[in-house]
């Protein structure tokens, strides 16, 4: 594990900032005022702080974000040491100032209550998870491509104990439960997020489903960028499955939606030839590339991966 979470002051929360939202960042000129005009117009927020955590961005996104301090409390807060958004959040975290803290990501936007949502979850809960819509900002074509969970509830896995699991991108936990793991596992290129709620969970921390912290989320639109993504995810997920070994209660495969957004069906296992590619060409082209991709990258990750399987037996569902 490779964190870079300060030490004991896990309670700190300062005066005049109810939350921190924390945004990870990697050239995201493009999307970022976006997210930065939903969150300047939130309906009635408590007071909260921006913290956009930049990971070595060489395009204008630091300037960008500073350009809004006159309508939004905003930091930069330089997270270029290691490659990935586990090490951007981290630091982010790091630098927070209030002990409620949520995710956003870059190139999405939130919706005009989510400030509100998520510091009235914390109030009830150290850890929860929100509602990932897919409408608004992407087409009819690019949303085939992917099967998108989050819609309707928690994410399932075929990797782990059956704990579920959800996407950094609209996420929110007190600070005490966070730094309690240890925070994001920077040796993961993908898939911090879903190795995160495990972890949270295992240590006792209840992952809880909010409906009305609410996101729109950007999909990978070009075959480029689905391509990259998938194969990403897919080396990731060999990794997690090497760390946590499958779940029994999926049959070591993933079996519902959410674990095909997480890391993709067995091809091979789970449907027969004709099935396979009659779903493919539902989700057209895109959706082909980026299924293709995972296969990829996740044979590609099996065989870097050197370490026995770890079966965390003990553990249960939180």
């Amino acid at each position: 594990m490779n964190s870079h979470l300060p030490a004991g002051d896990a309670g700190r929360s300062e005066p005049g900032v109810d939350l921190s939202v924390v945004i990870a960042c990697f050239n995201g000129q493009e999307t970022l005022p976006t997210q930065l005009d939903a969150l300047a117009a939130q309906d009635d927020p408590v007071p909260f702080e921006v913290i956009l955590a930049d990971n070595g961005s060489t395009d204008d996104s630091a300037a960008i974000a500073r350009s809004y301090a006159h309508r939004i409390d905003i930091r930069v807060v330089d997270a270029s040491g290691v490659k990935g958004p586990g090490h951007a959040r981290n630091v982010g975290v790091a630098a927070a100032r209030s002990d409620r803290i949520a995710f956003c990501d870059a190139d999405d936007e939130v919706a005009a209550t989510w400030v509100c949502a998520a510091y009235r979850a914390l109030d009830a809960h150290d850890f929860v998870a929100g509602k990932v819509d897919i409408e608004k900002l992407n087409s009819a074509s690019t949303r085939r491509t992917r099967v998108m969970a989050q819609q309707e509830g928690l994410q399932d896995s075929a990797v782990g104990v059956g704990f579920k699991h959800a996407g950094a991108g609209n996420m929110a936990f007190r600070r005490a439960a966070f730094e309690t793991v240890d925070g994001f596992d920077e040796t993961l290129r993908c898939l911090q997020d879903s190795d995160l709620c495990w972890r949270m969970q295992m240590a006792g921390t209840r992952l809880v489903y909010m409906p009305d912290l609410i996101i729109y989320t950007r999909l990978r639109s070009t075959l480029g960028s689905m391509a990259r993504q998938g194969y990403l995810y897919g080396k990731s997920f060999a990794q997690l499955e090497s760390r946590y070994g499958v779940n029994p209660q999926a049959g070591g495969q993933a079996t519902s939606e959410a674990g095909r957004d997480c890391g993709g069906p067995s091809l091979r296992d789970r449907l027969s030839r004709v099935a396979r590619f009659g779903r493919l060409a539902r989700r057209g082209l895109g959706g082909t590339v980026w299924q293709l991709a995972w296969h990829a990258g996740h044979r590609s990750g099996r065989r870097a991966v050197r370490r026995r399987p770890v079966h965390i037996k003990d553990a249960t569902p939180a």
